[in-house]
């Protein structure tokens, strides 16, 4: 499937056994970093082992608005790399923990989702609040091992050269449309009927999701499954929020999809970071 949100928040990991503390104190309760990422530690343990680049790391956490829990992972621990994606983010903030750490941390929201999260706009569930606050407790450290590190320098390799991937990908299979200011290619088919996608309507659609080389991972035409989603609800990958816009009832298309518009830094079965996809859709109706 390609809702995201699901999948990308198991990817982020998170606490249950701290109580929000958010509500009971004052701005000034918390500390700075020259980024600007604010931070407040409950449990310091400068003596044990601190978290590193590149670790992987098992965490605990709940997150939500200063008065509302949004997500808690209860007794679940998740692992993850440490490797932060922009100046200020919660990776940096877990960077400054030690085994056994526990702080809170406060995130900008359109930061969180839209450029960690990679949602092409903040949920319903957090829009109208400015800042997120995180209750995190670092459980396990582990050193990266020569796999990992191998996987992430590929995955490296894959992000440098995707421009030219695609390029390659456009130039050998003869494409003449131009690419859409995000860097999607949308390739009309079969135009269909009707009046275009607006944000807000529920759309049924088909589709099978591909690598360049040609190798599907999923096929909802295979399995006899369509998807049905509601457009700009943000519940579905950036490409797809624009590209289903493209589209009119009936009408099929070929996307090809940049990876910042699709899983970026994250992996899912059958999809390798950093991986440029392609979509054949087939808009089958508007829902009323």
């Amino acid at each position: 499937m390609m809702m995201k949100k699901g999948f990308l928040l198991k990817q982020i990991l998170w606490i249950s056994a701290l109580i929000f503390m958010f509500g009971c104190g004052s701005e000034e309760q918390f500390e700075q970093t020259a980024s600007g990422l604010e931070y407040k530690f409950h449990i310091k343990n400068d003596s044990a082992r601190p978290v590193q680049l590149y670790d992987i790391v098992e965490v605990r956490m709940n997150y939500g608005t200063h008065d509302s829990v949004l997500f808690a992972s209860g007794n679940q621990t998740i692992p993850f790399q440490i490797d932060p994606i922009y100046e200020g983010d919660l990776l940096e903030g877990i960077m400054l923990m030690h085994l056994g750490d526990s702080a809170t941390f406060v995130i900008d929201t359109e930061d969180f989702f839209v450029k960690m999260m990679q949602s092409p706009q903040i949920p319903d569930y957090a829009d109208g609040e400015d800042k997120l606050y995180f209750d995190l407790k670092v459980v396990n450290i582990i050193t990266e091992t020569p796999a990992v590190k191998a996987r992430r320098l590929e995955a490296t390799e894959r992000k440098l050269a995707e421009e030219k991937t695609i390029a390659d990908y456009v130039e050998e299979n003869n494409i003449t449309v131009a690419p859409t200011e995000s860097g999607l290619y949308f390739i009309p088919i079969t135009e269909g009927n009707g009046s275009k996608v607006k944000n807000g309507d529920a759309v049924k659609v088909h589709y099978t999701g591909s690598l360049l080389d040609g190798t599907v991972y999923y096929s909802s035409f295979d399995r006899g499954m369509p998807i049905t989603f509601v457009a700009g609800s943000g519940e579905m990958l950036a490409g797809w929020e624009e590209a289903i816009l493209m589209m009119k009832p009936g009408g099929k298309a070929r996307w090809i999809v940049p990876s910042s518009l699709a899983y970026g830094s994250y992996e899912r079965e059958g999809v390798k970071a950093y991986s440029p996809l392609i979509f054949d859709v087939e808009l089958i109706e508007i829902v009323d």
